[in-house]
């Protein structure tokens, strides 16, 4: 049995192919307004899917970039600290130099006792710096100020409690990296208690011993008794002092050597994380955005294709109302 094409069939058809090459026009037109060939999933399901991965790849890279740049403020606050430590310490040297020589008089002896005096508060100064307020070699008890001059009848400058910990703080850089940002300056300046030797015990030269002596700041006190006559010092004593300060000195050098290089990691790890966020931001482009040059040519002929449909069923419609009407 043959089919009888009937007018409305004809009728039904040319609107169908006016909806796709409306509904196919309206979908360039969104293209090239946006930018983006996918605003919607239906547009490219597994290219959407993709596009969320890279995106979220993305994201993780800026929050481990916001991480190293973090980090780097943080070793940089805690470098520059050092660095001014140990540039007083090492004046300090010069003028216990100067003091074991036994030229001097005990007025002058007692006058570099007040400079120690000074330049320690400075150390304890820098040593109880911060980062963002919070406090850079307290370890990770950051609100709490680590070194805070105590009330003591003891002669100055007195011991000095530690009031952080030795815990230390770590960004992620990378899924499963982490990398330590706080410099442990309590093993170099422990406590102020005298009652130690500078780099004895085994952890490494220059490390304090468990109760907090022979770290830096016993040493300047020992020295400033020793200025002074006070508590048993000696002038005679100074030179064993000087090797005391050499050995806190040494130790600081291998803190700040430290810091530097985790400065030089976070620095290439800021160098990766930009290069990989780059590449991804790439490949989601390529995914996601227009190519306008090929989506205008595409409008221009979709655009063109539909008028000639418009007027295509205009002609076909006009003919079948003549016939009708005949």
């Amino acid at each position: 049995m043959t089919e009888r094409i009937t007018s409305q069939m004809v009728g039904n058809s040319t609107v169908a192919t006016i909806e796709t090459d409306l509904n196919q026009l309206d979908q360039t037109q969104q293209q090239l307004s946006t930018g983006l060939q996918i605003n919607q999933p239906s547009d490219n399901p597994y290219g959407a899917a993709l596009a969320i991965s890279l995106n979220g790849q993305v994201a993780a890279y800026s929050a481990y970039q916001s991480n190293v740049a973090q980090g780097t403020a943080w070793v940089q606050s805690a470098s520059a600290s050092l660095q001014s430590i140990q540039q007083t310490t090492q004046t300090l040297r010069e003028l216990v130099v100067q003091a074991a020589n036994g030229t001097m008089s005990p007025t002058d002896l007692q006058d570099i006792g007040q400079e120690v005096l000074q330049y320690t508060a400075q150390i304890k100064q820098s040593a109880d710096a911060q980062y963002d307020g919070s406090y850079i070699f307290a370890g990770d008890n950051v609100t709490q100020q680590p070194w805070v001059p105590t009330a003591t009848a003891s002669p100055p400058p007195g011991q000095d409690a530690f009031s952080g910990n030795q815990n230390s703080i770590s960004y992620a850089i990378g899924p499963s990296t982490q990398i330590k940002v706080t410099a442990n300056l309590y093993e170099v300046l422990g406590n102020g208690n005298t009652g130690g030797t500078a780099g004895s015990t085994s952890s490494g030269g220059g490390a304090v011993n468990a109760d907090g002596s022979g770290g830096l700041l016993a040493t300047l006190r020992s020295v400033y008794n020793d200025l002074t006559g006070t508590a048993g010092g000696t002038q005679n004593d100074l030179q064993n002092q000087l090797k005391n300060l050499d050995t806190n000195i040494s130790a600081l050098e291998g803190l700040q050597a430290s810091m530097g290089a985790t400065q030089d990691s976070l620095q290439m790890a800021s160098t990766r994380l930009t290069a990989l966020s780059t590449s991804a931001q790439t490949d989601a482009g390529n995914v996601e955005d227009t190519d306008m040059a090929k989506a205008t040519v595409q409008f221009s002929t979709e655009q063109a294709g539909y008028q000639a449909a418009l007027q295509s069923a205009a002609d076909i419609i006009q003919t079948s109302l003549l016939n009708f009407l005949k």
